[in-house]
């Protein structure tokens, strides 16, 4: 008797995973956690400008999927991330008095390190399509968009022989806003993002006009989890 419950459990339990293999969420959403890595580079930079190091950024963050036809391969996409960029130039900050002072040294020899760091709150926007299913996890995806990014701080390192300094709270635009572009296949993808908006804020720009259409590009690869 015992060994026909166990037999009869056992076959509950076979019916019933069998049954969970079969099963199809008609309305599954591709909610996903990304994580991005990027070679970063400023755009539209005056002649003497240059980045003398690797420059990179990390950004992770989640979005919300929102299907928009019945196959629900097409719609919209919504997140919140944060992000950290930085970027080794030959742009030298001061600042005295509260006042925001900037030059171009085209000597890389006579300093060590001038590092730009930024730190972000960023919420993408994508037009999503893909060629997903119920029951297919791999598939390949273009995934067009806008994002917005807040800047939460800003700091310059630099060091040489004789000095050491940091600078922060840049005088930047705190809200940024680029294109964005991710397209591949399964967990891996090519990411882009070209900045939209200038890095400077007016005020800074009006007194260095030769900064004044710099902004950010960085190109990468973007992995998808779930």
């Amino acid at each position: 008797m015992i060994r026909h419950k166990y037999l009869l459990f056992l076959l509950i339990l076979v019916t019933f995973g069998y049954s969970q293999n079969d099963f199809q969420d008609d309305k599954y959403r591709e909610d996903q956690i990304y994580l991005g890595v990027f070679y970063n580079s400023l755009n539209n930079t005056p002649d003497e400008f240059n980045q003398n190091k690797f420059s990179s950024s990390v950004n992770f963050g989640f979005i919300r999927d929102f299907p928009l036809n019945e196959n629900r391969n097409f719609g919209l996409g919504i997140g919140l991330g944060i992000s950290k960029s930085s970027y080794h130039n030959n742009l030298i900050f001061s600042k005295t008095g509260g006042v925001y002072d900037i030059n171009i040294n085209t000597d890389f020899d006579s300093f060590k390190k001038n590092k730009l760091i930024i730190n972000e709150l960023e919420f993408p926007f994508e037009i999503r399509w893909r060629t997903s299913s119920p029951t297919n996890y791999r598939f390949w995806r273009i995934y067009l968009g806008l994002k917005t990014s807040y800047i939460l701080n800003s700091k310059i390192k630099y060091e040489s022989e004789v000095a050491r300094e940091t600078i922060s709270n840049l005088p930047f635009n705190k809200f940024q806003y680029g294109f964005t572009l991710n397209s591949g296949n399964n967990t891996w993808n090519l990411g882009l993002f070209i900045g939209l908006n200038p890095l400077f804020n007016d005020q800074f720009i009006k007194k260095h006009s030769n900064i004044k259409n710099i902004k950010q590009f960085k190109v990468g690869l973007v992995f998808y989890i779930l």
